[in-house]
């Protein structure tokens, strides 16, 4: 599997079911990379094909529990955690200050920020996302070097602020990590009591849950809504690159956080007719991705590689999974299920 995103590779399904994905419906997923940046990286066509199967369905079955899950599913009388905004999830955590918005990324999918003053500070940062812009793992050493001496020169919350939205909006696990590493440039202390920070937001504003309109809306019914799924996507991927960094400085609470995940998704989601099915997938892919993230990709043997899977496997999550009736899942769940035991 992609270590970006949890998915099943289409050749499973086609050997063992027999699918063949339309020839215009991967046509249109080509025509999406082009008009939709996030698909580039994180889109596959099949979702088109479900979401084409899906409403086919709902036309046969007008009154099916589907469509009377989306109607109940929009008041949450129950559930205080839902009051988060759209806007309050897009915000970034991390652009405290006066840090500023994040700009549509280039064509080579970069993360670009607009600055509008010309002040000292804002020469400073133009600088650093100078060098953020060209970082590659060819040219790291030099590019290293050069934002180590800004860093040096200004260890602010602000720069961290603008590093972290990098590290937050990435592509990819490798370009993710590059940009992780300037972290490590910040004074310890400062940097310590600004994770903690962090960390602390995160874990009790519950941040790993997904966006309202996650829930108010199902995303495999929708038409022609592709920005939505956009932001999905996007909104997925940060809370990825997020959990890397807390099992980079936090690793010892890795354990809690898969545990409130867990406990979320027991008491909140499972068996829940408000909660779309693929709301269910999302908890167990986030469940999967942070067990992946215990050892480093360089070796299997250094000191920091078996502390950091000691701390995982303090956590009991795995066996809690196990003991779930894995058989009232449907089809993509148990995929996810199976890949997290055997993960242990």
């Amino acid at each position: 599997m992609d270590d970006k995103v949890v998915k099943i590779p289409l050749s499973i399904f086609k050997n063992r079911y027999n699918i063949e994905v339309p020839e215009h419906i991967l046509q249109k997923a080509e025509t999406l990379k082009k008009s939709c940046s996030c698909f580039e990286s994180f889109y596959d066509p099949k979702m088109i094909w479900e979401k084409k199967l899906y409403n086919k369905r709902e036309k046969q079955h007008p009154h099916s529990q589907h469509s009377q899950h989306q109607s109940q599913h929009s008041q949450y009388p129950q559930y205080p955690q839902y009051q988060h905004s759209q806007q309050h999830s897009h915000n970034n955590q991390y652009n405290a200050g006066t840090t500023p918005v994040a700009a549509t990324a280039s064509n080579k999918g970069r993360f670009h920020i607009i600055i509008p003053d010309f002040s000292d500070n804002s020469s400073t940062k133009r600088a650093l996302i100078g060098h953020l812009n060209k970082l590659t793992t060819k040219n790291r050493d030099v590019i290293y070097e050069k934002i180590k001496a800004i860093i040096d020169a200004n260890n602010t919350e602000e720069l961290f602020s603008i590093i972290c939205s990098y590290i937050k909006v990435s592509d990819s696990a490798e370009t993710g990590n590059l940009y992780i590493t300037l972290l490590d440039y910040f004074d310890s202390t400062f940097l310590n009591d600004l994770i903690n920070k962090l960390w602390d937001n995160y874990i009790t504003q519950k941040e790993w849950i997904p966006p309202k309109y996650v829930f108010d809306n199902n995303l495999l019914l929708l038409n022609n809504e592709y920005e939505l799924y956009c932001d999905y996507v996007k909104w997925k991927k940060g809370i990825h690159n997020t959990n890397i960094i807390w099992a980079k400085y936090k690793q010892h609470e890795i354990p809690r956080l898969l545990n409130d995940i867990y406990d979320y998704l027991v008491e909140e989601c499972i068996g829940n007719p408000r909660i779309h099915k693929y709301i269910i997938d999302i908890f167990f892919e986030q469940i999967l991705k942070i067990l992946r993230l215990k050892e480093c990709k360089e070796c299997k043997e250094c000191k920091e590689c078996k502390e950091l899977k000691e701390s995982f496997d303090k956590s009991i999550v795995v066996e809690k999974i196990k003991s779930l009736d894995i058989k009232s899942f449907d089809s993509s769940t148990k995929f996810l299920i199976y890949a997290i035991i055997e993960n242990k």
